[in-house]
């Protein structure tokens, strides 16, 4: 498998695990025979047999079967795909140091990143939960 190394300053967190994420849907999908699947990801022999006794691959790839089975190749499985894929590009563009991506474009990304991740609160007066409050002096 073709991951790089996580060190230095360019740790692109798109690429942690020790198999692409879209891996155990194309499998459950069975785009294509698994062979083929393992050989467009770069995957040999003795990985795959290392991979399919990973706890963790064993949980992701009895998940995506799951949701195969209840969703089928919903438009919204093959969205969440793109996702994936999407987000090693968003990382270029917001780690692009040559001037090629515009300061704008860069920031958007960098908001929607923090949105996604559930990081930034939406705007107070958006949500119907919060409380509200009046506060009425009379003189």
């Amino acid at each position: 498998m073709n991951v790089p190394a996580l060190t230095g300053s360019n740790r692109d967190p798109a690429h942690i695990g020790g198999y692409p994420p879209t891996l155990p849907v194309e499998i459950a999908l069975r785009v294509a025979p698994l062979r083929e699947i393992c050989e467009a990801y770069g995957i040999d022999k003795d990985q795959w047999a290392a991979l399919r006794k990973d706890p963790v691959f064993q949980r992701d790839l009895a998940a995506a079967i799951d949701h195969v089975k209840k969703e089928g190749a919903s438009v919204k499985l093959k969205a969440q795909l793109q996702c994936d894929e999407l987000l090693k590009t968003s990382w270029t563009m917001i780690h692009d140091s040559s001037g090629g991506i515009p300061p704008s474009v860069r920031a958007d990304l960098i908001k929607h990143t923090f949105r996604v991740a559930g990081l930034i609160e939406p705007p107070s007066g958006t949500s119907n939960n919060a409380p509200t409050m009046n506060i009425q002096i009379n003189l």
